[in-house]
């Protein structure tokens, strides 16, 4: 006897209605939004549009939402081989943006002044890192424009930008794309079709530091007896418990 299908077209239904019944509905590819942060070294930046980060994040047209990767190695047991995770990788090498170009030609100047601060074109002399990381925050929006998710891109610059192709046979809005390398992302907050925010990390995403992600009002040195924990200054092993 054939066994039935664990899920049937009406239970999809059913979702779909239950969804829909609480303010929800699918994510659609054309609600989002992407602000981008000035770095250091472009701080004081304008062009002749107006306000320069403004004006780059009205003007994306395409972006990418990061993945993550798993790396894995084969681990050998009984001359049988299993994968087993070995690092995680977040895919910083490479993550592309579409931009229109307006008659200023904005987007292409403020991404190629970014990038001779980088690098000096003549003397090749590099910045420090910290001067042209930035951060971008992807948002996902409802259908009445507000933000359900966060999605925070750390330590971003662009790596390329590519060139612009012209013609005469037509009379399209030119388009600006430019490949960013980063550092990592994380997840800052998310919230219910009803608009309660709820935390992906259990923390309070005021107080998570960009650069680790943890909780920076947290007290690491405490034990949950409330006695202070002692740590070997070489090998990093607890030594011993010191009552507070």
């Amino acid at each position: 006897m054939a066994i039935k299908a664990a899920h049937g077209f009406q239970d999809f239904l059913s979702q779909v209605k239950g969804i829909s019944g609480k303010n929800g509905d699918f994510a659609r590819s054309n609600r989002f939004e992407a602000v981008f942060s000035l770095p250091n070294c472009m701080s004081s930046h304008r062009v002749s549009g107006g306000e320069t980060s403004r004006l780059i994040s009205l003007f994306v047209e395409d972006a990418l939402i990061p993945g993550t990767l798993i790396g894995t190695r084969p681990f050998r047991i009984n001359n049988l081989n299993e994968q087993r995770a070995n690092v995680i990788d977040f895919g910083g090498d490479s993550i592309s943006f579409t931009f229109l170009i307006d008659t200023t030609w904005s987007a292409k100047d403020f991404f190629g002044d970014w990038m001779r601060n980088m690098i000096d074109p003549v003397s090749r002399y590099v910045i420090y890192p910290s001067e042209y990381y930035s951060t971008i925050d992807l948002y996902a929006l409802n259908n009445r424009d507000e933000r359900i998710v966060h999605w925070r891109i750390i330590d971003a610059f662009p790596r390329s930008v590519a060139p612009v192709s012209v013609s005469n046979t037509n009379d399209q809005v030119l388009r600006l794309p430019v490949t960013f390398a980063y550092k990592k992302w994380q997840v800052i907050s998310a919230y219910t079709p009803a608009g309660t925010e709820y935390s992906t990390t259990g923390q309070d995403p005021t107080t998570i530091d960009p650069e680790f992600g943890y909780d920076e009002s947290a007290n690491f040195g405490e034990d949950f007896d409330g006695q202070d924990l002692t740590f070997d200054d070489t090998t990093g092993d607890q030594t011993q418990f010191e009552d507070i």
